[in-house]
């Protein structure tokens, strides 16, 4: 008997003593497809499936003999399975050495092979067919090949890793970890992102695997408790018919077992009608933050650069008035670094995402180069002027202490932006998340928007007065810049994308006070015709939107004029209807603890509104008025 190991580490999810990973999807399912064949259960067993990183010294001098490896590389795992490899060849020379994955270049080019000497073969697209022809050849004492093309499977009608029994003895090994699963409804992606590597590995052409496979994963998956299901589709929602019984059955199981909690997917970028539909279910079971708009640019010269024609700019208006009238939560991305794009591009992006309606999460990511993405070609690098920047991969950085660094390649210059506008882009994206996003400027800025007065130029003036500042945002400015300066010059520092936002916020709530006279001083000046009293209830509505650490929640909040309908266009009128309650998203918890449990179910959408009316029966009429009257944490 021969025998297997199959490599597929993930990063661990959660800290302290909460152990959480994504069962090893895409090894499991070679050794589900290659089971199938009689003579490979007669000759080989698998030794091993590695879901998580282990001290590689300590796993390998306990790892009986192994004959054949299979590694599966991902952007958080690429380093230390070069290191767990070569562990492994050290210890058995004899044994065959097999990447694959969508971190193995494809094609391999010119000497990748010979500068890791290890590898003895590599599976380039999909890998069930060449699994089971490199088991023959070892089976038969042979010698294989170096690369192996795989075909696509026309028939999706195969074992399934969780149906199969692949992952039961993991899962019964390990009651203490939170298993989490993937969920494969359809391989291909009929789009073609140069940033993207999705269509060029998966071809174009979408084939469904059988929804009775599909249905009993779901049933496993139930059944073992999983709590997060991520669907590995490009396009959820692409097959709507299909995809809305799959989403039914979700619901089911969660009604009828409690799991799954969450459901992460890749929407169908085409966001109709019909694929709104989906996620409002979603949304309404809990699943997800609601609508994902992966806009990545908001310039027609970059999306046709980027071959980006699967999403209309013209319908992004429309797609937030159908999440505001059916109380879906919307979440926008936005990619700094693609070609063509320059400051002011960029930072008209911003503010038209903004203008269309979008004033709750608004996402920026640094254009990262994946292997096999048209982007990395040298045409591509050289036609844009693409230059990158080696950092330390925010995903796994601070959860994982085996000391091997996983590294991204990210973009921090082209021929269109140097690294300096990179730098002042990304800032003034970081001063969008923290003072709209996150309420401290947003209603002032929505109102006097409505008086004809562009989000551009209000963003600019308040970014002039963060540069001018002395004060508690000045000084956080200045820092989320050098952070952002070293971070995309060096590669070193915090990950600018992400938690820097926190950082801000957190110093934000410590100093409330010191902000909110900073933000009443930019806006509420020549830009608001207003009386005394108007002024002063619009700014008591305003504050209100942050949290104040020293209040006791939850409070009422009286309002003598209609602010929540004038966001909505219509005149100011006093009022004795305007009774609010205003609540916390956590009590009794610190300023840092909170604000990063605010940031946290900011990006996940399991938030909830702050600000809500009191006493009032909402009906299909006012419904419109009140999600967009709400702030949601």
């Amino acid at each position: 008997m021969r025998h297997i190991l199959l490599s597929q580490p993930n990063f661990r999810i959660g800290q302290g003593s909460f152990e959480g990973y994504w069962l090893p999807y895409s090894v499991g399912c070679l050794w589900a497809y290659a089971q199938q064949h009689d003579w490979v259960k007669s000759q080989f067993t698998v030794r091993d499936i590695v879901f998580r990183r282990h001290d590689i010294d300590a796993y390998v001098r306990d790892l009986e003999s192994v004959d054949v490896a299979f590694f599966s590389l991902y952007m958080w795992n690429r380093n230390y399975t070069h290191h767990l490899a070569q562990a492994v060849r050290a210890k058995y020379p004899h044994c065959v050495i097999v990447y694959g994955g969508p971190e193995v270049p494809n094609p391999v080019p010119p000497g990748w092979l010979e500068q890791h000497p290890w590898i003895d073969t590599v599976v380039l697209n999909e890998g069930e067919l060449p699994f089971v022809d490199i088991l023959h050849t070892v089976a038969e004492g042979g010698t294989v090949q170096s690369e192996y093309q795989g075909s696509r499977m026309d028939d999706l009608d195969v074992p399934s890793p969780y149906t199969t029994g692949v992952f039961d003895a993991i899962v019964e090994a390990n009651p203490h970890v939170q298993f989490n699963a993937t969920l494969e409804t359809n391989r291909g992606c009929p789009f073609s992102c140069t940033f993207c590597d999705w269509g060029s590995l998966t071809y174009s052409k979408i084939k469904q695997f059988p929804l009775h496979k599909v249905m009993a994963e779901l049933d496993w998956i139930a059944e073992n408790r999983m709590e997060y299901i991520t669907i590995a589709d490009a396009n959820f929602g692409v097959l709507y018919k299909r995809d809305m019984q799959i989403t039914d059955r979700l619901i089911e199981l969660q009604q009828n077992t409690g799991y799954p909690t969450v459901v992460n997917a890749t929407w169908y970028k085409n966001s109709s009608e019909q694929v709104l539909e989906i996620v409002k279910k979603f949304a309404k079971s809990g699943f997800n933050r609601g609508m994902t708009l992966s806009m990545q640019s908001m310039d027609h010269t970059v999306l046709e650069a980027i071959k980006r024609k699967n999403m209309e700019i013209s319908n992004l208006k429309q797609i937030f008035d159908q999440c505001n009238r059916q109380d879906i939560k919307s979440y926008t991305e936005l990619i700094l670094g693609l070609p063509h794009e320059t400051y002011d591009t960029w930072c008209d992006g911003l503010c038209s995402v903004i203008e269309a309606g979008q004033h709750g999460a608004i996402e920026t990511w640094l254009c990262q180069i994946l292997i096999n993405a048209e982007l990395n070609t040298p045409q591509q690098k050289e036609e844009h002027g693409i230059s990158t920047v080696t950092v330390y991969d925010y995903v796994t950085a601070n959860l994982d202490s085996d000391g091997i660094s996983e590294t991204i390649e990210l973009i921090n210059a082209t021929k269109y932006m140097n690294t300096d506008q990179m730098v002042e882009s990304w800032t003034y994206g970081w001063m969008i998340i923290n003072f709209h996003c996150f309420g401290w400027s947003q209603v002032y800025t929505r109102l006097i928007n409505q008086r004809g007065v562009s989000y551009r130029e209000l963003y600019d003036l308040l970014f002039d007065h963060l540069r001018k500042d002395t004060g508690v945002v000045g000084n956080a400015y200045r820092q989320a810049r050098a952070t952002i300066d070293q971070y995309l010059r060096t590669g070193k520092g915090a990950s600018a994308g992400h938690m820097i936002q926190y950082q801000a916020q957190s110093d934000f709530h410590l100093h409330r006070a010191d902000v909110v006279a900073f933000v009443d001083s930019v806006f509420t000046g020549e830009y608001l015709d207003l009386t005394d009293s108007q002024l002063i209830d619009l700014q008591r509505y305003q504050h209100a939107f942050t949290t104040d650490p020293h209040a006791t929640y939850p409070y009422s909040l009286h309002l003598t004029h209609n602010w929540p309908d004038v966001l909505l266009g219509k005149d100011i009128v006093q009022t004795n209807s305007g009774e609010y309650t205003v609540d916390c998203l956590e009590h009794n918890v610190s300023v840092p603890e909170y604000t990063m449990r605010l940031y946290a179910r900011r990006r996940q959408g399991w938030g909830k509104s702050i600000i809500t009316k009191t006493n009032l029966n909402y009906t299909h009429d006012n419904a419109e008025a009140y999600n967009i009257s709400t702030i949601n944490r």
